[in-house]
This record gives structure tokens, C-alpha cells and sequence, in this order.
């Protein structure tokens, strides 16, 4: 049994889904051109009638979080389990998939086994439905570390990948025991404990990160400014590389004192891959301040099925108890149907941005 509340289990879980919704639909947008669209006056749902629906990187979560119930603490039969959440998720024709995730998918289902299937790249994909792994080992770092490791392997095999996976990890795992924002030496330590899963021959730009991040906190730097200095373009937004969207969304987190509104709207305002950025700081933000944290109109304007909000919450209390349980099935006619949905609308929004700004915004 996890000694973590079920409550932050939960904020970790609903954090995540409410970030990725929210984030949705400013996905790859400038900031500039988020700020035209006045959204940044009031942050609300937009992505289907002032609704939300969450994407991969709520769903990569409950997929892992269901692997590691399933297996019981043996990291290769999580790994052999994950690699089947995975493959079957593809099956059911899910929208917007990254690069990198999608190859190594169709790899697994060419026959690569799960060891072998992983791609070099530096994506968000691993990142982004990692921190829940701290939850369910809260009190063993080292177990921590395989599991993390197996789980970014599967799709990512760039080093960079699991250094920053390692670092999200580590951070929910002290911010689910936090009364109070951890101190920016502490957040730094993990960072550069992070830093080890590098090889020595392999160039590294993480210390430097580290440098600036530490500067930009001394210097209370804007996040645009952060970005700049790691080598970002603000004016593009955060990058789907996993060295810009990992600092960007600890900076933000320190910055902020890890209040979950102001750290997610950050994240958005910042445009670029907010849906992941946002799910990323939403899982931190939600672990620290447990569901209280999250803005009660910001849950409640999800719409999801047939995996919902309760789902969420039963799945935070199996975690906390390792009890074996799935709240979302490999596959149904309504996943289906729900994917066809999402399709649709991901579609419109694209088309969507064809139009003049205020046509757009009366629209959406």
C-alpha cells in the first residue's frame, strides 16, 4: 500500500486530465496568436461547446497506471503489460499521436519486443504519463528508477528522454509528500541526480539548464524569458523536445510555488505543445495540492467517456492500495466512437484557425 493519500493520488491523476483538456486547443499555437484570441482574459474549457476532452497524454497515464497495477511490482511484467496498453491504444485509432510514440507502437506490433521497440528520440512522449510511477512507489527511488527506465524505453531510447522522465518523476515524488513548496536547492538536487543517466560521450546540454534555471529564479526571469536562455523561441512557443518542455515546466513550477492555476495558465499562455505542458505541470501541481488545488469549473467541464473524471478517481484509489483494476478497456465500440469524435473536433479546430481571430473566438 502507497503511504500517499488517495487525495493526491487523485490531484496527480485529475491534474494531468485537466491540464492535457485545457491545453487542447491552443496545441502548436503561437503565444501571439493566443493572446489575439482573448482567451488569455479568462482560461475555460474550448475544445467542444465550452467543453474539454483529454488527450494522449491522460491516456498514456491510466494506461501506465494500470500496467503497474498489474504487475504487482515485477518491472518486466510491467514492461510486457505497457507494451500491450500501448499497442491495443493504437488499435483504437486514437488522434494526434507523437512521431516517435506511433513508430515504436507499430514496431510492437511488428513483433519488436518491448526492450527493442523504442526510438532515438527526445520527445514528450515518455515525460508525459511518467509521474505517476512516483505514486505508486513513493518510499523506493531505486525501484523508481527501473520502472522509469522501462517505461521510456518501450518508446523513446534517446538518454535525453529519461533524464527528463527521471527528473518529473523524482520531483511528483517529493511533491507528493510536500506540506509546503519544496526549496528551489531541493528541486535543483534532483535535477542534477537526473543528470547521471546521461553518458559521458554523449553531448549534454542539462547542466547547463540547471545554470540557468537557477539564474533565472535568483534573477525572477519571466518564463520567456528562460526559454530564450535555453535555447527556446518564446515566440513559437515550448517546443515538444524534452529539454525545453521539462525546465519550462519546473521553472514555472518553483516560480509560481506550484499553485496549480497559475502554473497551468502559464503553460498555456506560453502556447507551443500546451496540451502536454499543461498535463506535465497539472500532474506536479495536482500531486502538491491534491484535487482542493484544481479550480472546480475546470473539472467539471470535462466531458469524457467512456473513461471519465470518476474513473480517475477510482483508478487514484487502487494505485494508493495496489489493488490489480481497469477502469479503461483495450477496446469497445463507444472508445471508438469517442476517438471518432475527438478526430472531428481536432479537425475543426485545425480548420479553425484558418478564420479571423475574433471569428474565431466567437466560434469556440
Amino acid at each position: 500500500m502507497s503511504s500517499i493519500s488517495p487525495d493526491r493520488i487523485e490531484g496527480l491523476l485529475l491534474g494531468t486530465a485537466v491540464g492535457d483538456a485545457l491545453g487542447l486547443p491552443t496545441e502548436g499555437m503561437k503565444p501571439a496568436n493566443i493572446e489575439r484570441l482573448g482567451w488569455t482574459k479568462k482560461w475555460k474549457h474550448r475544445f467542444i461547446f465550452s467543453r474539454g476532452m483529454w488527450s494522449d497524454d491522460t491516456e498514456h497515464t491510466i494506461m501506465l497506471a494500470q500496467a503497474l497495477l498489474a504487475s504487482q511490482g515485477d518491472v518486466d511484467k510491467f514492461t510486457r503489460k505497457f507494451a500491450w496498453e500501448l499497442r491495443w491504444w493504437l488499435f483504437g485509432l486514437p488522434a494526434g499521436v507523437g512521431m516517435a510514440t506511433a513508430r515504436a507502437m507499430f514496431k510492437l506490433w511488428l513483433g519488436f519486443p518491448p526492450n527493442r521497440s523504442g526510438v532515438f528520440s527526445a520527445g514528450n512522449g515518455s515525460v508525459m504519463r511518467t509521474a505517476i510511477i512516483a505514486a505508486y512507489f513513493p518510499d523506493d527511488a531505486d525501484t523508481r528508477r527501473q520502472f522509469v527506465e522501462a517505461q521510456t524505453r518501450i518508446t523513446h531510447t534517446d538518454p535525453k528522454a529519461l533524464t527528463a522522465s527521471q527528473a518529473i518523476t523524482e520531483i511528483a515524488a517529493t511533491l507528493l509528500k510536500s506540506e509546503s513548496p519544496p526549496p528551489q536547492d531541493t528541486i535543483l538536487k534532483i535535477l542534477e541526480n537526473a543528470n547521471r543517466y546521461i553518458s559521458p560521450h554523449c553531448p549534454n546540454d542539462w547542466e547547463e539548464i540547471i545554470a540557468a534555471m537557477k539564474d533565472g529564479w535568483e534573477q525572477n526571469s519571466t518564463l520567456s524569458d528562460f526559454l530564450h536562455s535555453i535555447g527556446g523561441n518564446p515566440k513559437h512557443g515550448i517546443s515538444g523536445y524534452a529539454y525545453h518542455t521539462v525546465p519550462a515546466v519546473i521553472y514555472a513550477g518553483v516560480k509560481y510555488q506550484w499553485d496549480y492555476q497559475q502554473v497551468i495558465t502559464s503553460m498555456i499562455k506560453a502556447g507551443g505543445d500546451t496540451d502536454t505542458t499543461a498535463a506535465i505541470a497539472g500532474a506536479l501541481c495536482g500531486a502538491f495540492g491534491g484535487t482542493k488545488a484544481i479550480p472546480h469549473d475546470w473539472i467539471s467541464h470535462i466531458s469524457e467517456w467512456p473513461t471519465g473524471i470518476k474513473q480517475l478517481s477510482i483508478l487514484a484509489h487502487a494505485v494508493q492500495n495496489h489493488t490489480p483494476l481497469r477502469v479503461r478497456r483495450h477496446c469497445s465500440p463507444m472508445l471508438l466512437v469517442r476517438n471518432i469524435v475527438f478526430l472531428i473536433t481536432v479537425l475543426f479546430h485545425g480548420f479553425g484557425r484558418l478564420l479571423p481571430a475574433k471569428l474565431r473566438a466567437s466560434i469556440i
